[in-house]
């Protein structure tokens, strides 16, 4: 059998190739769980530039292993699977497990802000003065934010008034934000934001509270985003889950401290982009869709506003009391909570 000269040279090539090691080879390799969907600006804009900058501040000994929403698992496993070390870092919600953060659940009661920015301010200066800490305790926090205040998206029923909101089947973000519903009279179901557009077109929630940007993002079913399974639009800004970025803690100390460096660096910025990202998305998403005429937008009046503070009060009152019963001020929190919001507001004004 002949080889051509050709044929002969990529063969030893390649076999060089095999046997000698890769240059720069990763040492260390961090599992990075997100609950964002490839393609939104959360992943690509946010995270992605945030993987892609630690891994080049360590010289190649890192390699980020960043996948989008289901990539590792579902939303709601992410978090014990950082605190059991299965993966290292996840980018999820608190609200996906009710209870277990308790102090942070501050930033979901109605009403607390009127943007993101504003709220990621105040939860991270919560956090920073250490009036968070029992929720973070088994974890490394790298960064924590809120959404945008939330619509009210029904599938068709039409709402004219706060009281044809009564006996609407809701999907809430967390038990907090569906507690305060409750007291305006929906019933609240807690559906992970992969089963929202299934959850819609089954009927089963007649309404989902949601971002207006998420709305035009998130797919629902048949490859349907959710903007195409809703037809009233409320402009309630209403509440909305508060987020994380989080990484076990073990995982962290075991990195050189050079590599820790450049987390921390990176990470300290991770709030304040994704905050800021959001609410930009979040006026531009509610200028279309409010032009659009396929939908029927509601904008509240202000008595509609001071109506529903009236209604959701007594949950805010039941959601001290909830903490009090846990060992946690709950007054305090919540006092200090709208003290920074309102400071913030004041400064961007």
């Amino acid at each position: 059998m002949k080889f051509s000269r050709r044929t002969m040279l990529a063969s030893l090539t390649a076999a060089v190739a095999t046997q000698a090691p890769r240059a720069h080879a990763a040492e260390h390799t961090i599992r990075f769980a997100s609950i964002n969907a490839s393609g939104t600006a959360a992943f690509d804009q946010i995270l992605v530039p945030f993987a892609r900058a630690i891994e080049a501040a360590s010289n190649g000994t890192v390699e980020m292993a960043l996948k989008p929403l289901g990539g590792y698992a579902k939303p709601v496993d992410l978090f014990p699977m950082v605190e059991r070390g299965e993966i290292e870092i996840a980018g999820t919600v608190q609200g996906y497990h009710p209870g277990r953060f308790p102090q942070s659940s501050v930033m979901e009661l109605p009403l607390m802000y009127d943007n993101a920015i504003t709220g990621t301010k105040v939860m991270t200066a919560l956090y920073n003065e250490g009036l968070l800490d029992r929720d973070y305790a088994a974890v490394k926090v790298l960064a924590l934010y809120v959404l945008p205040p939330y619509g009210i998206f029904t599938a068709g029923k039409p709402v004219a008034q706060l009281r044809d909101l009564r006996g609407m089947r809701v999907r809430t973000p967390s038990t907090t934000v569906g507690l305060a519903l409750a007291r305006m009279g929906m019933i609240p179901l807690g559906v992970p934001l992969n089963l929202i557009g299934e959850t819609l077109a089954a009927g089963t929630v007649d309404a989902i509270t949601y971002g207006w940007d998420s709305l035009t993002t998130t797919k629902g079913i048949e490859g349907k985003l959710l903007a195409e399974q809703v037809s009233v639009l409320v402009d309630a800004n209403f509440a909305a889950p508060a987020l994380m970025v989080v990484m076990n803690r073990a995982a962290f100390d075991r990195l050189p401290p050079a590599v820790q460096a450049a987390i921390d660096t990176h990470a300290a910025k991770l709030a304040a982009e994704s905050a800021q990202l959001r609410h930009i998305a979040e006026a531009a998403a509610k200028k279309r869709l409010i032009a659009d005429p396929r939908y029927n937008t509601v904008s509240l009046t202000p008595a509609q506003r001071g109506e529903i503070e009236r209604l959701v009060t007594p949950a805010i009152n039941d959601w001290k009391a909830a903490l009090a019963k846990q060992g946690i001020d709950g007054e305090k929190l919540y006092a200090r909570a709208r003290a920074l919001g309102q400071q913030f507001q004041m400064a961007a004004n």
